[in-house]
């Protein structure tokens, strides 16, 4: 199992955003990552600048090599935001394709840092409310499976969901290589139950966000929500070889917030 951060949360929060790519200063949090009992950042990719992204360019791979190399931590995710920000179904075909070329940059480049999952967002705006909607997002990953395969990467699914549509839909895949991001405070938000869903997909989760929400509200402090955090962490402990990435709620002490939330969830 790696136990990793999503990135930026052991930061000042980047122009006062909750979540996103720290531009400016991004290598600094893998020297704090190094000291807070870190093995990964899970990098963002959003659309603010995304195309001088450091793991989209090329000089910006060998950066994160570098820091990499003097560090310890890995990147072994990605958290593709964009596709949260800049919706698939609302694309146009010229659209599509610069798309297409994204994500396929983001897999031979993470699998270039020996990473494994590339999470793909598909809540809030980019919600999968339509049947076409959810018949094109699947085909247009589908045309992946060969890529994924080759670079043992998973594109792992963030969905709002209810859990049987979710494995339903599931089903309807060709490609093999997509996999569950299964994120413990979205689902206590939308009141999903944890036993239920690992009945449903829990052999095709390769990638689980750490944080907690109050039914149908916002982020708050591990252990102030209604997560099921110890069915969780039981789930973790029994034998899960997948990411766990810490997502957890973040405030102006970004460190001090941090470390009391993994002591907490660690003596779960």
């Amino acid at each position: 199992m790696i136990f990793g951060v999503m990135q930026g949360r052991l930061l000042p929060s980047f122009k006062s955003q909750y979540q996103a790519h720290p531009v400016t200063n991004w290598k600094h949090e893998f020297e704090l990552a190094s000291n807070n009992k870190i093995q990964s950042i899970e990098f963002i990719v959003d659309s603010y600048l995304y195309h001088a992204n450091p793991i989209i360019t090329t000089n910006g791979i060998e950066e994160i090599k570098d820091v990499i190399n003097k560090t310890g931590i890995k990147v072994k995710s990605i958290c593709a935001d964009i596709f949260m920000q800049w919706p698939l179904k609302e694309m146009d075909i010229k659209e599509i394709r610069i798309y297409g070329e994204i994500l396929q940059r983001l897999v031979s480049n993470l699998s270039e840092l020996g990473g494994t999952d590339i999470v793909l967002p598909f809540v809030d705006h980019s919600s999968l409310k339509k049947k076409e909607d959810m018949t094109f997002v699947s085909s247009f990953l589908d045309d992946f499976e060969e890529t994924c395969i080759k670079s043992n990467i998973n594109l792992s699914l963030e969905t709002d969901l209810e859990p049987n549509q979710f494995a339903s839909y599931l089903s309807t895949f060709k490609n093999n290589r997509v996999t569950v991001n299964y994120d413990s405070g979205n689902s206590a938000s939308l009141g999903y139950l944890f036993e239920e869903e690992i009945r449903l997909y829990g052999e095709r989760i390769s990638n689980i966000h750490i944080k907690d929400r109050k039914r149908n509200g916002g982020p708050v402090l591990l252990g102030r929500g209604d997560a099921e955090l110890v069915k969780v962490k039981n789930f973790i402990n029994n034998n899960y070889k997948g990411l766990v990435i810490f997502q957890a709620f973040r405030d102006e002490n970004p460190i001090l917030t941090f470390q009391k939330q993994l002591d907490y969830f660690i003596k779960l």
